[in-house]
């Protein structure tokens, strides 16, 4: 039990602790947490590989070679962006929007365990405060 953690070793031990979590729903439905990520953004917003490659951070030579390998797992595919020529919109396949949608859903069941030590006030302070240090992450 983490009893009298100060603020950052507390964040990054509850970032951890959702991590794990995301690591191993993944591994359990044969995806990559890479992968697993992919399908969930893919899946709110089918997007170009541009898009992909800002929203994970991945150069477009890295983000091709991932996106091949998913469409070639059947979980993704690839059409000509009407909007550029020069680019691919990628979508998830039927496979690729039910596995989305099974990590999501088990992911939430996680996360709302491990915040159900919190009563509404508390989970609402959280929120707030995580979202002012996501905002100063971001700058």
């Amino acid at each position: 039990m983490a009893k009298g953690l100060g603020v950052g070793p507390a964040l990054i031990r509850a970032s951890t602790a959702v991590n794990e979590q995301y690591e191993r729903i993944s591994s359990e439905l044969g995806l990559t947490t890479q992968q697993a990520r992919l399908l969930f953004i893919l899946h709110r917003q089918p997007t170009n590989m541009l898009g992909l490659g800002s929203a994970l951070r991945l150069t477009k030579s890295t983000m091709t070679g991932v996106i091949a390998r998913m469409e070639a797992s059947g979980l993704v595919v690839r059409v000509p962006d009407p909007g550029d020529r020069r680019n691919f919109v990628v979508t998830p396949t039927d496979l690729g929007a039910d596995l989305a949608e099974d990590f999501e859903q088990r992911l939430r069941t996680e996360v709302r365990r491990m915040l159900n030590v919190l009563d509404p006030a508390e989970r609402d302070t959280l929120a707030t405060l995580l979202t002012k240090v996501i905002a100063a992450g971001e700058d």
